[in-house]
């Protein structure tokens, strides 16, 4: 009987030693990526800010009668590490990947089956935002420089009536400092 006990107790010692043993062995890996530019501008572009993402949502084409506005979605481009000593302020350039053929004031759905529509934008001065032209200049803050801007959806023109569909379009941006 005693055999059994001491035969139990060496048996149970080496159990628990090698569940330990395979405990410590066991590792979880994983890894950290590590991306960025360096850049001669007075301020860098915040990780948040390329891209930006509006998400419209789903629009009832009724809201689109009569050329009016929808969506209206705010968003901010953020420039970061601004030095307002070496530029006073900055402008912005928007340029759509294709512009609306059936009004040039609106970049074209690229992408979807909506069709009889397009994309506009205003800028951080409530204007209507030109292709290819620069925009109200903002004030450049030590730090952090939010550049504000809305989207909308837009019929083509007044008499257009859009088909329902998804659809999806790129406007570029380029920001130039005085």
């Amino acid at each position: 009987m005693k055999l059994n006990k001491v035969a139990m107790a060496v048996a149970l010692t080496a159990a628990l030693g090698s569940v330990s043993a395979l405990a410590a062995g066991d590792t979880t890996t994983g890894e950290i990526q590590l991306q960025g530019e360096l850049v001669t501008t007075p301020c860098g572009l915040a990780p948040e800010s390329s891209p930006v993402t509006v998400d419209f949502g789903q629009l009832p084409i009724h809201a689109l009668a009569d050329n009016a506005r929808a969506g209206n979605v705010q968003k901010n481009i953020v420039l970061q590490y601004c030095d307002p000593t070496v530029a006073s302020s900055a402008v912005v350039t928007y340029t759509p990947t294709s512009i609306d053929p059936a009004n040039d004031a609106l970049a074209a759905f690229t992408s979807g089956t909506a069709t009889g529509a397009g994309i506009g934008l205003r800028d951080s001065g409530n204007q209507d935002v030109v292709w290819g032209q620069e925009t109200t200049p903002v004030q450049i803050v030590k730090d952090q420089t939010t550049i504000p801007f809305v989207a909308y959806v837009q019929a083509d023109s007044a008499s257009a009536t859009p088909t329902a569909g998804t659809f999806q379009s790129t406007i570029n941006f380029s920001i130039a400092y005085q």
